[in-house]
Parts: structure tokens; C-alpha cells; sequence
């Protein structure tokens, strides 16, 4: 573990591998979802591991686009949410692929491109947090047909309820979504909706190509498995001190926690500073020597307490497991996230910045198309 106090290791070979399932299991081009830092794991180790498997690569945001671009990425990159029209310049110098949704971003695209703009569409089918709405769609795929530097590359919506166990609003979406289609009748625009959940799960939704985020980081959002993925994130810590309570004291802030006799408790080095949910406290739990021992007390800032069994021999410096496996033990993000009452989605995207992230490089970037 070096010096780090906490750190998370990222198994890139995992996420290749994964990717490489996901392609071979729905045969369709991949446009691999790399936004929020991907998901946590590091935007450039990431992206630069899925080369020459995924076709393109998606983002949320211009800044994030702009980030890889820097970094020498030159495959597609799809800027997932509509960007604003003073935005427009930095998404035409790096050559992003912007969605568009409204009018006048559109106009400032088309007013300030020398060259042919490729661009998506995002068609609002039911999700309604943005998007030409699919009743309108079509008129204005139609209308964007006269701004002669733009080219409509591409045609996506986002499916709402993939990840419920009840699909039927799913069906409606996509019935809505194909109805745009069969009105456009053109066949020229890359066809995409499935997120991850229903890239596992809605074999309906994959079209043209599927758009998976979670999966790739071998998170399942959904209870079907139809294919195995891999784990690609760890995250640990150490012990900061080995200490015990009297029976009746209390530990960390407001002394929520009293132990009932005699106990031995540990510091570890972790806190909501580093993302470790403060919701946690007097919940969560952690692996130590392999076996799971629960936090008691508040988690703090920078620390966290734990409950240790007059059995185990704990040393500071001792590996600490947050998430993944330590022995024959396993806490998952999905366990994680139960715990601190939230989703998994959310456990990886605030795993801080002052949590260092250690890069494995199991894979070989051998074109796999």
C-alpha cells in the first residue's frame, strides 16, 4: 500500500475485459460512458484502456471532453447533455460531438463552424429532463437540415425505468422513440438508447449501438446477469491507532456509540473528507484481516472507528478493505452503497480527489472491432 493512508486501485484489464464482453454479448457498436471521471475509476487510464474496443466515447460535460481530448484521445467524443450556445467554441476547436436539443445552440454551432459539424440528437421520450420532445422530433431534425454546417450524426433517447424490475414504461419509450424513426425514414443516423441497464436487460432498446456506463466498472444495476463482469475498483485504508473503551464510554463525535464492556476499537484512516458517506456512522462495515468488523460512532472528516473481537491481532499500518475482497470476504459497492442508503452510482463518483488512484495494466490495446 505504499505511504497512502487510504487509495483505490483500478483494474483496467477488468474494464477492457468487460467492455469486451459487453460487444461480444449485444454485437452492436459500443459508445463506452466515461463521464464524472469514469464513474470514479480516472477519465485517461480509462478511456485510454477502452481504445480500439469502443467506437466512441461519451461525456457530459464540455470540460470533460475538452480534458481527454488534451490527453491525445481522437476517437468520437459525444458531449451527452446540451451545452450552452457560449460554449459552442469549445466544442468545435477540439472537434467534440455535441447534442443538440434546442434551437439556438444549434444556430450558434452552425454560425461559428468553418467545417461540417457532426452532432447527435437527444429525443425526449419520456425521461423529461431534457431533449427535443418525441412529438416534435421529427420537425426538428427537419428544420436543422437547413443550417448547412450541421450534419445529424446521430439519434439517441434515454430510457427512464431500465433498472426497475417493471419494464413496461421502458416498451412505451422505445415504441415512442421508433415511431420517430419510422417518420424520418433516413436510416443515415447512428441509433442508440441503452444505457446500462438496459444494455443487460432490454435487448429491444440496443438499436444501432448501446451506450453502457456502470457495466463497464463491473457494476450490474440491474438483477439480471446475462453476462459475468468484473470488478474493476478496490478501495482501502489503513489503521491509524489501536485503542479500547470501558464499558459505558462513548467514541468519536456526540458519543453515539457506548460500548456495553470492555472493547477494543480501531482507527482507520478514512472520512467523509475522502468521500466515505457520513451516513455510514453506526452502519457501515469493513474488512479487517479478512473477517467484517462494524464502524462505531460517527465517521469524521478524516477518520472512522472501528469495533474490533478480542480475537484479532491489529497492528497500525494494517490493510483495511472498504470495497472489494480481502481473503474469502467481499464487500461489494452494491453492499456499500445499501448500507449508506444511497446507489452505487453515487459510492463511485465521490470517492474524493485526495484518495490516489493506483492503475493496473493487465491489457493489451490490440484492435478487438
Amino acid at each position: 500500500m505504499d505511504n497512502y493512508r487510504t487509495h483505490v486501485e483500478i483494474d483496467l484489464g477488468a474494464i477492457r475485459r468487460n467492455a469486451e464482453t459487453i460487444k461480444a454479448s449485444t454485437r452492436k457498436r459500443l459508445i463506452a460512458v466515461v463521464k464524472a471521471n469514469a464513474y470514479g475509476h480516472g477519465v485517461v487510464p480509462v478511456t485510454k484502456a477502452l481504445q480500439g474496443i469502443a467506437d466512441m466515447f461519451a461525456v457530459a460535460t464540455v470540460e470533460e471532453g475538452v480534458e481527454l481530448r488534451q490527453a491525445g484521445v481522437q476517437e468520437p467524443i459525444l458531449v451527452l447533455f446540451s451545452s450552452l450556445p457560449e460554449q459552442a467554441s469549445l466544442i468545435v476547436e477540439p472537434g467534440l460531438v455535441p447534442t443538440i436539443s434546442d434551437w439556438k445552440f444549434a444556430n450558434r454551432l452552425n454560425a461559428i463552424a468553418s467545417d461540417k459539424i457532426s452532432a447527435h440528437v437527444n429525443v425526449n421520450t419520456g425521461m423529461n429532463r431534457y431533449g427535443v420532445h418525441w412529438t416534435e422530433a421529427a420537425q426538428f431534425l427537419n428544420r436543422l437540415k437547413t443550417l448547412d454546417r450541421l450534419a445529424v450524426k446521430g439519434l439517441f433517447t434515454h430510457l427512464a425505468t431500465a433498472d426497475e424490475t417493471d419494464k413496461s414504461y421502458v416498451f412505451v419509450q422505445i415504441e415512442r422513440f421508433a415511431s420517430v424513426l419510422e417518420e424520418l425514414r433516413n436510416g443515415g443516423e447512428l441509433v442508440h438508447a441503452a444505457n446500462s441497464a438496459a444494455t443487460l436487460a432490454v435487448p429491444e432498446s440496443h438499436f444501432d449501438a448501446v451506450r453502457p456506463g456502470l457495466v463497464l466498472y463491473g457494476v450490474y444495476p440491474v438483477a439480471e446477469r446475462p453476462i459475468k463482469l468484473e470488478p474493476a475498483l478496490t478501495w482501502k485504508a489503513r489503521i491509524g491507532w489501536v485503542g479500547s473503551l470501558s464499558e459505558g464510554e462513548g467514541v468519536s463525535y456526540g458519543l453515539t456509540y457506548k460500548a456495553p464492556h470492555q472493547t477494543r476499537v480501531a482507527m482507520v484512516q478514512i472520512g467523509y473528507g475522502d468521500g466515505y458517506p457520513r451516513a455510514l456512522s453506526n452502519a457501515g462495515e469493513v474488512l479487517i484481516g479478512g473477517a467484517r468488523r462494524p464502524i462505531v460512532g460517527r465517521v469524521c472528516m478524516d477518520v472512522s472507528i472501528v469495533r474490533l473481537e478480542s480475537m484479532d491481532n491489529v497492528s497500525v499500518g494494517d490493510e483495511v478493505v472498504l470495497i472489494g475482497k480481502q481473503k474469502d470476504s467481499e464487500i461489494t459497492v452494491d453492499a456499500f452503497a445499501h448500507r449508506a442508503g444511497t446507489i452505487s452510482y453515487e459510492i463511485l463518483t465521490q470517492i474524493g480527489t485526495r484518495v490516489p488512484r493506483i492503475f493496473k495494466h493487465a491489457y493489451s490495446n490490440r484492435k478487438t472491432r
